[in-house]
């Protein structure tokens, strides 16, 4: 979009108000729409997607789009936090992780809400990518979503 140019979001034919920051000029970012139908909240989730300077490592980030209770979610890989904390409508830090070679990597969320993880995955994550974990949908059936960005 050019530089400066406002933002109009609708939903189901309905206005959503844009975030009140808008993309500087060259800058990289993900307009997240997030929250009930009837309701939902627009931000802009700034994106870095250079590649690790180390092709044996990936960087990975964690966007929480959960609807409903507003808590923070936290990410684990191979059971090491890499994310903590991050709110509904907030994105995490890049982190930058090592490929494990012959092993899948687990991916897990946790919710203050859950004793249990609320959504595992194991991919095969490639090195010299950057990876988001999208969490979406109500915190009763979440839905997480992995993509890799470049």
């Amino acid at each position: 979009m050019p530089s400066g140019s406002a933002l109009n979001i609708t939903v189901n034919g309905a206005s959503v108000a844009a975030p009140a920051t808008t993309p500087a000029a060259g800058s990289d970012s993900t307009l997240m729409v997030f929250g009930p139908a009837a309701s939902p909240t627009a931000t802009l989730v700034t994106d870095d997607n250079h590649l690790p300077a180390a092709s044996s490592n990936y960087k990975l980030r964690l966007i929480n789009g959960l609807t409903g209770a507003a808590l923070p979610l936290s990410m684990d890989v191979n059971f090491i936090p890499v994310a903590v904390n991050i709110v509904p409508g907030a994105a995490s830090a890049y982190t930058v992780l090592q490929v494990t070679p012959l092993t899948a990597t687990q991916i897990s969320v946790t919710s203050p809400s859950s004793p249990t993880p609320i959504f595992t995955t194991t991919p095969s994550l490639s090195g010299s990518a950057v990876y988001t974990l999208f969490m979406f949908g109500d915190v009763g059936t979440p839905i997480g979503q992995l993509r890799r960005d470049r």
